[in-house]
């Protein structure tokens, strides 16, 4: 019998944040002040882990947009309530961009800590 594994938002997010700190381990990155990136200035407001984190969520979930992405994670109580720290739509945006380098060697870390070839969470079915 194959059965898809039902899991509710909090757990989702909770898995997809742990794999990615999983993901970053195996390639060697370490954050530093809030930082995956080099680069000059104080600490970000938010974390580059959330950001990246976000947009694992943003893919999983099936958001094309990221207007209508922004629009769920100000509305959702729960994507409210585990990221209380929010960009702006545009800033979002921006931060993603400038953490693109990191995210073939994610893919890859991901691919190999499943152990399968294929990133984790392909088969989530989410509850309402």
């Amino acid at each position: 019998m194959n059965r898809s594994a039902v899991f509710s938002l909090e757990e989702v997010v909770t898995a997809a944040y742990c794999a990615l700190d999983d993901a970053l381990a195996e390639v060697g990155i370490r954050c530093e002040n809030g930082k995956l990136i080099p680069r000059p200035g104080k600490p970000p407001d938010v974390d580059d882990r959330e950001i990246l984190c976000l947009a694992i969520l943003q893919e999983l979930l099936d958001f094309e947009s990221d207007n209508e992405f922004h629009l769920f994670l100000n509305a959702n109580p729960v994507m409210r309530s585990l990221f209380p720290r929010r960009l702006s739509r545009q800033n979002f945006a921006d931060r993603r961009a400038l953490l693109t380098p990191l995210i073939a060697d994610l893919c890859k870390a991901f691919c190999d800590l499943n152990d399968e070839g294929q990133p984790p969470f392909s088969s989530l079915m989410l509850t309402q």
